[in-house]
């Protein structure tokens, strides 16, 4: 009769509970069953931790979603339901067990108040629906006694292992602590005594926890990093199980097929997410792909990335953005070998950088063969930018072309300049062999100092040397009447009118 009733209760509750929450097996005339029961938490739901054996110590909030599920494991007696509950234990990663203890006494107060009755889906109903406000958990849960017991574990790890070195070190710590002990036996009778006072701490613990309460976590592992990966995993499988409505295309699709964007958790369908990482690659604009939101901060993360476009695009992406991060950074510089290309790394009061594929030695500044103190080479045609940038450069960049360039260097390009500005402005160039000539008063009519050449300062022109003034008085030439042109302080009417005569 029990087996029956048992079989038609566990078929009712498969049909009633999906795998995830419910599965049972049959070993040696008992069923096994094991119940996961997830937990609806409110919004804004936190946990708080921090290690209790510090009072002083401040708790930390993260806040939650998700709680990984209180398992129930459970053996059917042979004459359950008529005579015996079943027999079970109860496990948790964040409930401490004076409250798991609290939930065994109400499971029992529940089969109590149904006797001979079936049970699991009255306990599945109450664990599911009630635990947190019967345990009185409204806003948070703390998980000092997890948290605590994790940090005693590691620390007792790292001391056992410091134990072991110490150990390995010829003997020396074991030597040190026979010395220490100046009596042996009264080293075993502390022993002794420590031990004893353990027991009966433990002891004393069993009396007031039910031994079915279990704290279900392993050893050495973080109780705050697990809750915090079990909530992210969980978030990830109810966001793939729901609709979302894509802001570009605006067609509703199932979770799987969308990308979220955090912490903005603005959505769109995978299609035009691809669509969009795939024109930024194109353009080159990998540094900060922002959500396709308008206004939105949010950034895609490469896995994202790479989990939309294809392998040789992600590979693109990847390849300009190492380039524009090594860009930004001061001391990687590439290899000016156009057959090698690599980025090399220098000290940053350095100038020299060397290949470490090519082996080839270059100047950072101006990329050719390192020419150890000598100051880089300058084309004619950069000097002017050069001297302009120069003067108008403060502080780190003026530091910066004086270690290029030389400050001496810089100096004598300013001054050369400037000469040859002033020559360039107040001379002319002898139209027969170019010496610079110039003119400080007096009429157009020059002689130079190198050839002795005659020639006209207005237009340029070689002037004949037994009349060279008939280059003025022609009335078909362009200078005529122009011999004192530039110099008004001599050009008055008598002179004039002698030219004119």
């Amino acid at each position: 009769m029990d087996d029956e009733k048992q079989k038609d209760e566990l078929i009712a509750l498969e049909s009633i509970y999906n795998d995830e929450e419910f599965t049972y097996c049959k070993q040696n005339d008992n069923y096994h069953v094991t119940l996961k029961i997830y937990l609806s938490l409110p919004e804004k739901f936190f946990f708080t931790y921090k290690d209790s054996r510090h009072n002083d110590e401040k708790s930390e909030k993260v806040f939650i979603s998700h709680l990984p599920p209180i398992t129930l494991l459970m053996l059917l007696p042979i004459d359950y339901p008529s005579i015996h509950p079943p027999r079970y234990t109860i496990r948790s990663p964040f409930l401490s067990p004076a409250l798991m203890t609290k939930l065994c006494k109400k499971l029992d107060q529940l089969y109590k108040s149904n006797p001979g009755q079936e049970i699991i889906f009255t306990w599945m109903n109450f664990l599911q629906s009630e635990t947190l406000e019967y345990l009185n958990i409204l806003e948070g849960i703390n998980i000092d006694h997890v948290y605590t017991l994790y940090r005693i574990a590691s620390e007792k790890s790292q001391k056992n292992q410091e134990l072991a070195s110490c150990a390995g070190a010829q003997g020396t710590c074991q030597t040190e602590l026979r010395g220490s002990a100046s009596n042996p036996t009264d080293v075993s009778s502390q022993k002794r005594r420590s031990m004893s006072v353990k027991k009966a701490k433990k002891s004393r613990s069993r009396r007031f926890y039910d031994e079915r309460a279990v704290i279900d976590i392993l050893v050495g592992r973080n109780p705050v990093q697990m809750l915090i990966d079990y909530n992210e995993m969980r978030n990830q499988i109810e966001f793939r199980r729901n609709f979302y409505s894509c802001k570009v295309c605006f067609a509703d699709k199932l979770g799987e097929n969308c990308v979220q964007f955090l912490p903005c958790n603005h959505v769109f369908c995978k299609e035009c997410t691809n669509s969009y990482f795939e024109t930024k690659i194109q353009e080159g604009a990998v540094q900060n792909i922002f959500c396709p939101e308008e206004g939105c901060k949010s950034e895609a993360t490469p896995d994202q990335i790479k989990n939309l476009v294809s392998p040789e695009l992600f590979l693109k992406y990847d390849s300009i953005l190492l380039n524009a991060t090594l860009d930004t950074m001061n001391d990687i510089i590439y290899c000016p070998r156009k057959s090698c290309q690599y980025p090399v790394s220098h000290e940053p009061e350095e100038n020299m950088a060397n290949c470490p594929v090519c082996s080839y030695a270059f100047c950072i500044y101006c990329k050719a063969v390192y020419h150890g103190i000598e100051p880089c080479k300058v084309n004619t045609a950069e000097k002017q930018n050069l001297i302009k940038e120069y003067q108008e450069a403060t502080g780190l960049k003026k530091t910066q072309l004086e270690m290029r360039y030389g400050k001496k260097n810089l100096q004598n390009f300013i001054d050369n300049a400037m000469s040859e500005n002033w020559i360039e402005k107040h001379s002319q160039n002898c139209p027969r062999c170019c010496a610079a000539i110039e003119k400080s008063d007096g009429c157009n009519k020059m002689t130079c100092w190198k050839c002795n050449t005659f020639f006209c300062w207005t237009c340029s022109a070689k002037l004949n040397r037994q009349a060279p003034y008939e280059h003025y008085r022609d009335p078909s030439s362009r200078c005529f009447n122009k011999l004192y042109q530039g110099d008004e302080e001599f050009f008055d009417d008598d002179v004039v009118f002698i030219l004119n005569y």
